[in-house]
């Protein structure tokens, strides 16, 4: 008979037994962004910019309207379910902040970035949370997303993302009661 641990250690069997989390050690206290920030800033859209041909600008605009469709829609749910606190302004202006933020600075010059499913069930459900309690929805909805932005920059300064090879299926069934 198989058992749970057989299961969850299979994948990682089949892989070189010498292999460890990542090459070298961890890089805390913020190395590995800095080195991150170093070798990307400035390289990838440097290139692109200065290589600017009609290929670019077609995959520029292929990209424009494939972002922006999805956020229009995005942006009318939103509307409909935070009764117009957040609606397709809100959501286009962030969606192009944080494209603009991404393209320039995590080296990856077309990056696709907007509102998807779960963030919009996060925000409604956060929505109906703060009427129910009487908070006010937008200053809950920042100091959310405060929070996330720090949980995230604390797991990058400590070079927490060396462990997902071990969020397995099996992990994600315990951890999130899918049993």
């Amino acid at each position: 008979m198989l058992n749970i641990v057989e299961l969850v250690l299979a994948p990682h069997r089949s892989q070189n037994p010498k292999k460890t989390l990542k090459k070298g050690p961890a890089k805390l206290w913020g190395r590995g962004i800095r080195d991150e920030v170093k070798s990307t800033i400035g390289t990838y859209w440097k290139s692109e910019m200065i290589d600017f041909n009609q290929k670019t600008l077609a995959v520029s605009l292929l990209m424009f309207i494939t972002v922006v469709a999805p956020t229009l829609t995005f942006g009318a749910v939103y509307s409909r379910n935070t009764e117009n606190q957040i609606g397709a302004v809100e959501t286009i202006l962030s969606t192009a902040w944080t494209g603009i933020f991404l393209s320039l600075t995590t080296g990856m010059p077309i990056s696709i970035t907007g509102s998807t499913g779960p963030i919009l069930i996060m925000t409604t459900v956060l929505y109906n949370m703060s009427k129910s309690l009487d908070v006010p929805f937008l200053p809950l909805y920042a100091w959310v997303s405060v929070w996330l932005f720090g949980y995230c920059s604390f797991a990058a300064f400590f070079d927490l993302t060396r462990f997902i090879e071990y969020a397995t299926r099996y992990v994600l069934f315990l951890v999130l009661g899918w049993w």
